[in-house]
């Protein structure tokens, strides 16, 4: 091969590179005005005739005494032979996208329902596949032509949609307590649509006394939801708030059940008998977030809270006593720095390793911080003296630090700290495996951790 050979080649796939770019370039702003789904599939298709065209010129070079064209025409038996067995899938893939892009049964964005495939967002088409997005963040990536043989049920064509829901109750229940009750579940529910029946507008639909089953009495209604609404999301929060509704009514829901009776016995060598033994729950569970201040009634609040996570985690009354003091004194540690302002508590973990939580935003307390602030000299603050002291330091160092140009996020642990001998004593310090203070703009949360040990 000649010079001019090799910069007859360089040139080619230069030019190719430039269009490729050129062509992404022009797609990219297309696509931004309007994600339509045959221009995304167009702009792979010509992405791919560029790169052949390319190549058919490279292959010329090295043969510039043969034909391409009629060399290919010669071999048209063979090439339609190896296309026949070889590239068949990849070649309806291709037909099946084309045949997608054009008839647009859904756009980049539409949620769709395809027989056999989870429900989801169409986030991109290429030549050969297109992108699904389902619920938990996971992509189904799906051939054309496997996607263009199924039942596609478009949910994105409609401002809203309808999803179906069936109750069952027994057979003693009130149904115009249920009904009512459903309904109201239906309407609190912040993801439900109101619904138009007969011109007049109501906050749900109806609820239908459809049958009765073997057990139950069968009730349905259909909630209304924007087309943008995760309907996993609405379903279940609605679910949540009939099962509560529910509950607080005495209405039952049928369902066959086995009593299981396990027993776990330790030996008592004194009295030569066995008891029973519970163990803490290895299952992890969070309390609602309550809002306290030192007002006594919300202190009780915390408390119960306490209480209801120990008992559900089956904790020994000697660490539910410890949970109830350690809430008690970061409820306490919040007041000393944030005052009389209200705080988020909280309480989460399982019955070996628990966590309480305590936020409150930034904001709050500003010139008390600066105050403290301003008794640091040299670096060691003279007011530290208790744990109290350390936190409310901490927290000052936090908030100056987040607040800055940076706005960095503060992080402090009581296990990291040099100086933790001299932290004073207090029920947090010797009942808690570490504490740690957070700041970021937004809040200061204080997180207390406790592990309880197994005999």
């Amino acid at each position: 091969m000649q010079n001019k050979d090799w910069i007859t080649i360089a040139l080619t796939i230069a030019i190719s590179i430039a269009v490729l770019i050129a062509l992404r370039f022009v797609f990219k702003r297309v696509l931004k005005k309007s994600d339509k789904i045959h221009r995304r599939y167009l702009g792979s298709l010509l992405n791919l005739v560029v790169i052949v065209i390319c190549v058919i010129n490279i292959f010329g070079v090295f043969n510039p005494n043969m034909n391409i064209h009629s060399t290919l025409l010669k071999g048209s038996a063979l090439v339609v032979a190896i296309i026949g067995f070889a590239a068949q899938p990849a070649i309806l893939d291709l037909i099946c996208g084309f045949l997608i892009s054009i008839n647009k049964p859904f756009e980049i964005g539409d949620r769709i329902i395809a027989e056999g495939i989870e429900p989801g967002i169409v986030e991109d088409i290429t030549l050969r596949h297109t992108v699904i997005r389902i619920y938990d963040g996971l992509r189904i990536i799906v051939p054309n032509s496997t996607l263009n043989s199924k039942t596609v049920i478009n949910t994105s064509r409609e401002d809203r949609r309808g999803i179906h829901l069936t109750y069952s109750v027994s057979y003693d229940t009130d149904l115009t307590l249920a009904v009512d009750a459903i309904r109201d579940c239906v309407a609190e529910s912040p993801y439900t649509l109101q619904v138009e029946t007969n011109g007049i507008t109501e906050d749900s639909g109806p609820v239908y006394f459809l049958k009765y089953g073997e057990s139950a009495l069968i009730l349905e209604t259909t909630i209304w939801i924007d087309k943008n609404t995760v309907s996993y999301v609405a379903v279940t929060d609605v679910n949540m708030r009939i099962n509560k509704m529910f509950n607080q009514l005495g209405i039952e829901i049928p369902y066959n059940y086995v009593n299981v009776v396990e027993r776990e016995y330790i030996a008592d060598e004194s009295a030569g008998v066995k008891k029973k033994k519970t163990a803490p729950s290895k299952r992890s569970t969070r309390t609602d977030t309550i809002r306290v201040s030192m007002d006594s009634d919300m202190i009780e609040d915390a408390l119960e809270t306490a209480r209801a996570f120990a008992k559900k985690q089956r904790l020994t009354d000697k660490i539910t006593r410890q949970l109830e003091l350690m809430s008690e004194e970061v409820i306490g540690i919040m007041s000393s720095i944030a005052g009389n302002a209200k705080a988020k508590f909280w309480i989460d973990g399982s019955g070996q390793k628990f966590r309480i939580h305590m936020s409150f935003p930034t904001s709050v307390g500003i010139d008390e911080y600066k105050r403290l602030l301003s008794l640091s000299t040299s670096g060691k603050n003279e007011a530290v003296k208790t744990l109290s002291d350390k936190i409310r330091e901490t927290v000052t160092k936090g908030i100056s630090i987040s607040s800055g140009d940076r706005g960095q996020d503060f992080e402090w642990s009581m296990n990291e700290e040099p100086n933790a001998a001299q932290i004073g004593e207090s029920i947090l310090v010797a009942l808690a495996d570490d504490i740690k203070v957070n700041v970021t703009r937004e809040k200061v949360e204080i997180l207390v951790i406790k592990s309880v040990k197994t005999e």
